[in-house]
């Protein structure tokens, strides 16, 4: 209801719209798990509209958007009421998100097309990762990405297509949590072949380069009470380090026991916890 009003009139808009979709991404992200209260908010098509008119006029957003596209994505009927309205257009949504947003939109009006779900896997260890909860991870793809890793010397990583990865620790995570999760990262179809999603392994085993740009993101562990965003699960700061220094190490090594020879195809770069805010 908050948006309708500003999409009436552009002063309101100006003026309220960053408020108001930060509103919205905190509802979406505390949604991601629940699919059933997803798909069950109303206004669908009054948010797909403000969502395009946001890009529109707040390119500069595209980032915070594509993590909240992201998550309706994951919903056919949150889809379906994109693919309906004719004042929602794709061309308006990040360029980068744009040929998913397309497919799934198709998926939704034609659940006979859809095939593994969005993202696929069916290994045992995704499944087992999923049922953990103690790990949190955001998953982007890009085109091209840079990471800065020394501010004095301006020296910066570079990494061509592949995904980023925001991660975070619950107070309940251990290090025999983070093989299940790096197996996921690496064999759920989350990147892009020529024309559907795959995983890093398969593309990176035919031959083509992949990157995975790792960032820890200790605020993906959090709790909504009322209007209040809370902190409470997350894990102390010391560990966290520990356990994100051995994920890196096990994303390495369980890349290097699934590819094979095919590894040298997959370059890996992660920042560090007290690292330069560079991206």
């Amino acid at each position: 209801d908050s948006m309708r009003p500003l999409l009436e009139n552009s002063c309101l808009f100006a003026n309220n719209c960053e408020t108001i979709f930060r509103e919205f991404r905190i509802s979406c992200v505390h949604l991601r798990r629940e699919r059933e209260a997803l798909d069950a908010l109303e206004g669908k098509e009054v948010a797909w509209r403000f969502l395009c008119k946001l890009c529109r006029e707040r390119p500069f957003l595209y980032d915070r958007v594509h993590e909240v596209l992201q998550i309706l994505m994951m919903s056919d009927v949150w889809m379906k009421a994109f693919a309906e309205d004719p004042e929602c257009r794709i061309e308006d949504l990040p360029p980068e998100i744009q040929s998913e947003i397309q497919r799934r939109a198709e998926q939704a009006l034609d659940p006979a097309s859809k095939t593994d779900g969005y993202p696929a896997g069916t290994d045992s260890s995704h499944q087992e990762f999923k049922a953990s909860g103690t790990i949190a991870v955001v998953v982007q793809r890009f085109v091209k990405a840079k990471l800065l890793l020394n501010e004095a010397s301006d020296s910066w990583a570079e990494l061509g297509r592949g995904l980023f990865v925001a991660v975070s620790f619950t107070k309940s995570a251990t290090e025999d949590k983070l093989q299940p999760a790096a197996r996921f990262l690496l064999t759920a179809k989350l990147s892009r072949g020529s024309s559907e999603a795959e995983s890093l392994l398969s593309l990176c085993q035919r031959g083509e380069c992949q990157g995975i740009l790792l960032l820890p993101q200790a605020s993906l562990v959090s709790d909504l009470k009322d209007v209040d965003v809370r902190y409470s699960q997350q894990l102390v700061k010391s560990r966290a380090h520990v356990l994100y220094d051995a994920f890196i190490q096990t994303l390495h090594s369980t890349a290097a026991d699934l590819m094979k020879e095919a590894k040298d195809n997959l370059q890996i770069v992660a920042g560090e916890i007290d690292g330069p805010p560079g991206l």
